[in-house]
C-alpha cells in the first residue's frame, strides 16, 4: 500500500500548472480522483473509530470518502477536515491532500498561505509532492514570498525523487549547466 501512496501523490504535483496570473487553475488530476486512487473506507463507522484512535491512514481515508462522497454524502468541508487531522497526525499524503483542498477551495475557501504551510509540512516529512507544490508556490510568490533559490531546491528534490516535470522546474530554475573556460593561453 505504501508504494502506491508514494505514486499517486507525485502524480498529483506533475500535473499542475504554473500560472501566475492570480488564475490558478485546478490540477490535472483532481483531489477527489486521487482521494479515489488512496482508497476510502468500506464501513464508515469502523473507520471513524480508528481515526478517532489515532490512525493516520483512516482518517486519510474518511478524507477521501468524503471527499468522493462513497457511502456517504459528498462532504468537502469534513474530507478537508480528516485530511487537516491526518496531516497533524504526520501523514504527508494527507498534508499534500489538505494543501490542495485550501489551494483549490474545495470544501473551504481559498487560502494560498495555508496550503503552502500544508506542503511545507508535507516536504518536511520528505514527501516529493510537498516539496514540488511548496516550490510552485514560493516560486510565484503564492501564499508566502517569493524565495527562487528555495523553489530551485524543492524542484530538485522531486526531480530526484522521480517527478519528471520537477526536473525540467529545476533545470529552468539553476540555467544550464555551466560549460567549462578553456584557456588556450594554458597549453604548453
Amino acid at each position: 500500500m505504501t508504494r502506491a501512496l508514494l505514486f499517486v501523490p507525485i502524480l498529483v504535483g506533475c500535473g499542475r500548472s504554473h500560472a501566475t496570473n492570480g488564475d490558478t487553475p485546478a490540477p490535472s488530476a483532481s483531489v477527489i480522483t486521487i482521494g479515489a486512487s488512496i482508497g476510502g473506507c468500506d464501513d464508515v463507522a469502523v473507520c471513524a473509530r480508528e481515526c478517532d484512535a489515532g490512525s493516520a491512514d483512516r482518517c486519510r481515508r474518511l478524507g477521501a470518502t468524503y471527499a468522493l462522497g462513497e457511502g456517504v454524502d459528498k462532504d468537502e468541508a469534513r474530507a478537508t477536515a480528516f485530511y487537516v487531522e491526518a496531516c497533524d497526525m504526520k501523514d504527508p499524503a494527507a498534508c499534500v491532500f489538505a494543501g490542495q483542498m485550501n489551494e483549490y477551495a474545495h470544501g473551504v475557501p481559498k487560502n494560498d498561505a495555508a496550503a503552502a504551510r500544508f506542503y511545507e509540512r508535507a516536504c518536511d516529512q520528505g514527501w516529493p509532492t510537498g516539496c514540488y507544490n511548496f516550490a510552485i508556490m514560493l516560486e510565484n510568490g503564492r501564499g508566502v514570498p517569493v524565495d527562487r533559490a528555495k523553489a530551485g531546491a524543492l524542484y530538485q528534490m522531486a526531480c530526484t525523487a522521480g517527478a519528471k516535470s520537477a526536473c525540467v522546474k529545476a533545470d529552468d530554475m539553476h540555467g544550464p549547466a555551466p560549460v567549462p573556460f578553456f584557456d588556450a593561453s594554458a597549453l604548453p
